[in-house]
């Protein structure tokens, strides 16, 4: 059955990229209402209602995956930096809130998605009165970009075979396979966070991006050294938030995926184009549907 909330969570803290304090609060909503945000520090413009203020977080909606993804709505209202807590609702099956966001984007935490996680099972999930909609792969499915890639194959439950190259600083190149029924896996990817290597800060802050991070919420390689003075929480920590990402950006398409996935160097742009590639093909349900057959 689909999954909500059993009451309010909030969370407060700077946003990564934006370098402003941000603040949300996560609410339970109907069965069938998706996740939604909503910009409550905003004011509709043109005379528009409040419906201007909300973005349904779906593929189609996405505007910017540079380093983090990033929701909007035709109105012009977004919601930034948004992986994590979606990563979030989907370790914890939770199908349906109305994310109140005040302020750009979503606090970055300590830069995993441990937080939410923590407070999402304190609370509570509870089950509604409707079926979970489930996406099937049915064939396969690749995106690639160089010798970048994701594919979807056909499988009984969902796996996920990640690999990462970084050779060039004490990342290396990492592989996983993630298998979501066993014990630990979830906790390992929550608690993974986000990471750069140093030589790319200063290009972007010049860009715009990351004004908010700092050492508190993201792992900083320097060559053979993590500046942060600090054990990593896990031995492949950097591919776990690698998978952690991708998991949250898949969860857009607004249901758990059943098949196989092949990722090799992925990232927030390659994983929005598999996720519109994948809800291109994906049949709309009908009302007695649980199931939503995903074919190439």
């Amino acid at each position: 059955m689909q999954n909500t909330l059993h009451a309010s969570a909030e969370f407060s803290g700077v946003g990564l990229h934006s370098g402003a304090a941000c603040r949300i609060v996560v609410r339970p909503a109907a069965p069938d209402t998706g996740i939604v945000f909503r910009r409550c520090d905003l004011q509709p413009q043109d005379g528009a209602g409040k419906q201007a203020l909300l973005i349904d977080a779906a593929p189609e909606n996405v505007v910017s995956a540079n380093h983090g993804t990033t929701l909007a709505n035709a109105h012009g209202a977004t919601a930034a930096t948004v992986e994590h807590l979606m990563a979030a609702f989907a370790l914890c099956s939770i199908d349906n809130v109305l994310v109140e966001l005040h302020g750009p984007e979503i606090p970055i935490l300590d830069g995993s998605a441990a937080p939410f996680v923590s407070e999402f099972r304190k609370i509570g999930v509870n089950a509604q009165n409707k079926p979970r909609r489930e996406i099937v792969i049915d064939d396969a499915l690749q995106v690639t970009d160089g010798d970048r890639s994701l594919r979807f194959d056909p499988a009984n439950e969902f796996s996920l075979d990640l690999s990462i190259d970084f050779e060039d600083c004490l990342i290396g190149r990492q592989s996983i396979c993630v298998h979501m029924d066993e014990p630990d896996i979830q906790e390992r990817l929550a608690k993974s966070r986000t990471f750069c290597r140093r030589h790319e800060v200063e290009s972007l802050r010049r860009s715009g991006l990351i004004r908010g991070g700092s050492l508190e919420n993201s792992l900083v390689v320097d060559g053979a050294r993590l500046l942060n003075g600090e054990r990593l929480r896990d031995p492949h920590e950097f591919a776990l938030h690698k998978a952690l990402d991708l998991i949250g950006d898949l969860y857009l398409l607004g249901a758990p995926i059943r098949g196989a996935i092949t990722a090799e160097k992925p990232g927030h742009d390659l994983n929005v184009r598999a996720a519109q590639a994948l809800a291109r093909r994906v049949r709309k349900p009908d009302a007695a549907a649980a199931p939503v057959a995903a074919t190439a």
